[in-house]
């Protein structure tokens, strides 16, 4: 080849290597300025994300963080640092709907207190967040408040919160056992009865209650009945009634639980639990029109076959005088799958109270209604639950298995907790004398549950 042509052919290759690199520059360029721009426009923490945190979030994910059913949220999304570490897996729970938490379908929105639902728009200006690398922004002046100041916030008389983490504000009366509970190594389940001694002095005549809050010692506490407290289940927050209805505590020495502890057993598995309960009273002078009562609704009568991943149960119950209907709470174990409250009225009109499509034995929750439903006599409340017993289900213990009624956690249950009261306000000033007949009954369905309670306690133990 001429020296000519390797010129010639030199320059050719320096001019396309030249256009390339020029080419390559023009695109680097480009990309650095949509990334820069993709920057300046990407949600940032201050200005975007805190807000849809504290809106949806904080209750839990905070400082001092509540204890919801003996489960304690794991950070607090009200600081950048704590945000921005756990990013990633805020971005799956949203996208798999696991947070926020909440059972009822979206029908429900507005319906109960304390809903849990997230706007599409909230969530993907998070998820957005997360994509774009978390970024922190701009940190304007008292934008995150910092722990001391959540504190002397929860502090505040009607926080909602007091510094020992109470949902329902600073107890009246605070009940524990006397010591803790041992749960050994060889339990899976065991249901014992326990005694909760009422400090000296702190309960010499009866009260009527206006919050009740169960604190279990931790996620080993399958559920926890009492006549007093209502049931504590995973997930589920407070009983907290609306003004001018009330449960009424007898004096009495101590208060009867009765405790479900569930775990895997195992060398290392043993826990010690200090449950506890805490307790809100009604002023002198209130007024109590409605005298809360519960039904648990349940029906045994059912089989699930082996496999069977759509098993269907159903129940009624009857109403037999105007109510009004205060919350309600659907219980099922591992195999649970969906659950539907219908109320027929006496003109057969069919109403749908809740419908849980996707139920969570981890996320118990009590639906109480913003204001209670009123149900004239002659209503009839229509229960459906379904079980997945199949393969598919994960949190299935035995897919091989057929599965009845029964109290641990690998049996199964259908209940349909209503929380209700007589429609006729009784008008019983606290403070004044409580009607006889009131306290009498208070008394007798606490006796006849100790009774019932002493006569099973051989079936729970270990």
């Amino acid at each position: 080849m001429s020296v000519e042509k390797i010129r010639a052919t030199t320059v050719l290759h320096l001019f396309w290597i030249l256009a390339f690199a020029g080419v390559a520059t023009a695109q680097t360029s480009s990309r650095g300025l949509l990334a820069s721009s993709e920057a300046e426009t990407a949600p940032s923490f201050y200005a975007d994300v805190l807000p849809v945190f504290q809106n949806n979030c904080v209750d839990c994910h905070r400082p001092n963080a509540p204890d919801v059913g003996g489960i304690t949220a794991p950070m607090s999304l009200l600081t950048y640092a704590e945000a921005y570490r756990w990013a990633p897996r805020i971005k799956r729970a949203l996208e798999s709907g696991y947070m926020p938490p909440w059972g009822a379908h979206v029908q429900h929105k507005g319906t109960f207190k304390d809903e849990r639902y997230i706007d599409d728009a909230d969530k993907e200006t998070v998820i957005a967040w997360v994509d774009a690398g978390a970024p922190e922004g701009e940190t304007p002046e008292g934008a995150s408040p910092s722990e001391s100041t959540t504190l002397l916030e929860d502090s505040k008389e009607g926080s909602g919160r007091g510094l020992t983490g109470w949902w329902i504000g600073e107890p009246d009366l605070v009940v524990e056992f006397e010591q803790p509970v041992h749960v050994p190594d060889s339990v899976q389940d065991w249901q014992p009865t326990f005694n909760m001694p009422v400090p000296d002095g702190a309960h010499t005549e009866a009260k009527w209650i206006s919050k009740a809050e169960l604190r279990p010692g931790g996620p080993w506490v399958h559920h926890i009945v009492s006549s007093h407290m209502g049931v504590g289940v995973p997930g589920r927050g407070p009983f907290t009634y609306p003004e001018g209805w009330g449960v009424l505590l007898p004096e009495d020495p101590y208060i009867t639980t009765n405790m479900h502890y569930h775990k895997t057993p195992g060398p290392g598995s043993a826990v010690e639990d200090l449950t506890r309960a805490g307790f809100l009273f009604y002023e002198p002078g209130d007024v109590i029109d409605y005298v809360v009562d519960t039904d648990l609704n349940f029906t045994t009568r059912f089989v699930i076959p082996a496999g069977d991943p759509n098993y269907e149960v159903k129940h009624q119950r009857p109403f037999e005088e105007d109510t009004y209907l205060l919350s309600l709470g659907p219980h099922m174990h591992l195999r649970g799958k969906a659950m539907r409250y219908e109320l027929e009225y006496p003109d057969g009109k069919m109403e749908t109270l809740l419908w849980v499509p996707d139920y969570d034995f981890n996320w118990q929750f009590l639906y109480e209604y913003e204001e209670p439903l009123f149900v004239p006599a002659g209503s009839r409340l229509h229960m459906t639950w379904w079980f997945d017993n199949s393969e598919g289900n994960p949190n299935n213990p035995d897919p091989t298995a057929e599965v009845v009624y029964g109290a641990e956690t690998t049996d199964e249950m259908a209940n349909a907790r209503i929380y209700f009261a007589p429609a006729s306000p009784r008008g019983i000033v606290v403070g004044e004398k409580i009607p006889e007949e009131l306290l009498r009954a208070a008394e007798a369905r606490e006796a006849q549950r100790r009774r019932r309670i002493s006569a099973q306690m051989g079936r729970g133990r270990m």
